[in-house]
């Protein structure tokens, strides 16, 4: 069964719940308003024959059904709830096969960065990206942690071989990728920088001893209360008692609210971070990095997910902070001093393990979302990793981010060499070095890629492709291409393994100058020992070819004309470009150019 049937037999299996439990949901809804409307009548008339008592008691059993279906009403939509996510969950799993992604909200566009050596040019992130398509990270750690494997990953062999087993494990639990994405997507504020949190969190506690003796004060308060009711005081010890903790609510107001309300503003976060933790501690993996993962949530036989769950119990008592009978329940029962210390003492024993518990949520959230390209094309390879030389080596390689129906791909054999790539106006020649490009960045990420089969070398990735001006820089667009090729001639001099991908170098410039730079600016590469692939015009640069000490190999994309139109194969062919389309095109759209 093709992966694009299983998601769509997903999605109406949810659709299906979702039915069910809309109708439960009427159901209960009516059962209710039946119930209160029966308890009415039937309260009254027990009134009008009876007395108010047998009025009341006649009303206690309808107000216990009310309050039942009021609990299996919230459960019923809470279910509702989830399923519905599970839903839009599967639907953007097809609109990764179909190509609706592109009309995901979250396109990363906040981590995009021209002075980066690739995303910018490989569209990693930003609209119609990697980032766009695969992420399914909803917590600030996920987001960020996804973008840091996609932009600057950890590239030694055993860590890419790693994160490689962990997405090949995560390939084959669909359910709990789906799952840990949608208990993320059931709060929205699971996105927010918890860093106010972590902070506080890693504080040393505040409150000492005596402080913590006051906190026992409503129970001496309310024994004075209970002796003046039994005539055994007067009733001046209870009021002086309360006027002391009046006192100590009113001095120490400003003290105790700022931790309350650091915790407080992640409420809804942290019942997304105790839900999730709580799946994960459930999954037993496999793999050893996975199965770490989850071993670190466990200390003394508490887990992350019981002391998230403490800390959102004492979030929900803060609630009262922010309501209209706080001041008197305060002044009652010290109650803002109650959660100050039940924090206090939250944070002694399970402050320092915050950080951590949040980072392997978003660890699981990035690996996950790698493993997305292995749910909707399973047939898709995870490469072959070498920490040693300067080689590609694929076999049907092609654009991630295009259509699979329309995606062309093509055999490669790099080892230790640069290819020139020549060709028409609109033959593919960028595309195919994206396509390299974005291929690598998933590899040294982890994630499988799109060929039948690839082989490279670990390098580092360089590219001068989507070069822009800065007006209000005083930036032209020539000078842009400058800094960025000066950027990669200085990396190349640092003897570490490169790849570096040029499209159409020095185009904003004459010819003359354009080829005589570019000639010189090849040569340096090459002389610096780092692979690369540079698209071009110009054919005089396939003459660097037959240089002696300038290692570089001409490769060409072409095109064939039929009735009057263009076909474009997309098919990349050994040797230089012999073909050009530039007149053809004009004349295509109405420019009208005579042969002179």
């Amino acid at each position: 069964m093709s992966a694009e049937q299983i998601l769509s037999d997903r999605l109406q299996h949810f659709r299906k719940l979702e039915d069910e439990h809309a109708r439960s949901s009427r159901i209960l809804s009516n059962l209710r308003l039946m119930v209160v409307i029966i308890g009415i009548i039937a309260s009254a008339l027990a009134g009008y024959l009876g007395d108010w008592r047998l009025a009341g008691y006649v009303l206690l059993p309808f107000l216990a059904a009310f309050f039942i279906l009021i609990g299996k009403h919230r459960q019923v939509e809470y279910r509702l709830r989830v399923v519905r996510t599970m839903v839009t969950i599967n639907r953007r799993y097809l609109d990764r096969i179909n190509g609706a992604w592109v009309t995901f909200a979250d396109d990363g566009q906040e981590f995009a960065a021209f002075d980066h050596p690739y995303t910018n040019d490989l569209n990693i992130f930003g609209p119609k990206s990697l980032y766009q398509w695969i992420s399914v990270a909803k917590t600030y750690q996920g987001r960020h942690q996804l973008h840091t494997l996609l932009a600057d990953p950890p590239k030694d062999l055993d860590a890419i071989l790693t994160r490689q087993r962990a997405i090949r494990e995560l390939a084959k639990r669909l359910d709990f990728c789906q799952e840990l994405e949608c208990r993320g997507m059931m709060t929205g504020e699971a996105a927010q920088d918890p860093t106010d949190l972590i902070r506080y969190a890693e504080e040393p506690p505040a409150w000492g001893n005596i402080i913590r003796l006051i906190r026992f004060l409503p129970l001496f308060t309310g024994a004075a209360f209970g002796c003046f009711l039994l005539d055994g005081i007067t009733f001046h010890l209870p009021i002086v008692l309360l006027l002391v903790q009046t006192f100590i609510v009113l001095g120490g107001y400003k003290q105790i609210s700022l931790p309350l309300n650091r915790v407080h503003a992640f409420k809804e976060s942290l019942q997304s971070f105790r839900s999730m933790l709580d799946l994960i501690e459930a999954e037993s993996f496999s793999d050893r990095y996975l199965a770490d993962l989850r071993a670190r949530l466990f200390r003394q036989n508490q887990s992350a997910s019981a002391a998230m769950s403490r800390l959102e119990r004492i979030s929900n008592a803060i609630d009262l902070h922010y309501s209209i009978y706080h001041l008197i329940f305060n002044i009652i029962f010290l109650w803002d001093l109650q959660c100050a210390i039940r924090l206090a003492d939250w944070k002694s024993s399970y402050g320092q393990r915050v950080s951590g518990w949040l980072k392997i949520i978003g660890t699981l959230e990035a690996l996950s979302s790698l493993s997305v390209i292995s749910h909707i094309h399973p047939d898709w390879a995870f490469p072959e990793i070498e920490d040693r030389g300067q080689k590609i080596v694929a076999q049907s390689l092609g654009h991630p981010l295009l259509d699979p129906r329309q995606c062309v791909r093509n055999d490669i054999n790099i080892d230790n060499y640069s290819c020139i790539v020549t060709g028409s106006n609109m033959s593919g020649k960028s595309t195919w070095l994206r396509a390299i490009g974005i291929n690598l960045v998933l590899a040294y990420a982890g994630g499988p890629v799109c060929a039948r089969s690839l082989r490279c070398s670990i390098m580092d990735v360089y590219t001068s492709m989507e070069i822009r001006d800065d007006l209000l820089g005083g930036v032209s667009t020539f000078y842009a291409e400058l800094t960025r090729i000066k950027m990669i001639l200085d990396h190349s001099r640092q003897q570490r393994p490169m790849l570096y991908l040029i499209d159409e170098i020095f185009r904003g410039t004459n010819s003359l100058d354009r080829i005589t730079g570019a000639q010189v600016v090849l040569r340096s590469l090459s002389s610096n020992g780092v692979i690369g692939l540079i698209s071009t015009h110009d054919f005089e640069l396939c003459e660097l070819g037959k240089e002696q000490g300038v290692n570089f190999k001409n490769y060409h994309f072409e095109e064939q004309y039929h009735q009057g139109r263009i076909d474009f194969d997309y098919r990349l062919r050994p040797g230089r470009c012999t073909t050009s389309n530039a007149r053809y095109l004009m004349n295509m759209v109405g420019i009208d150019i005579k042969d002179q």
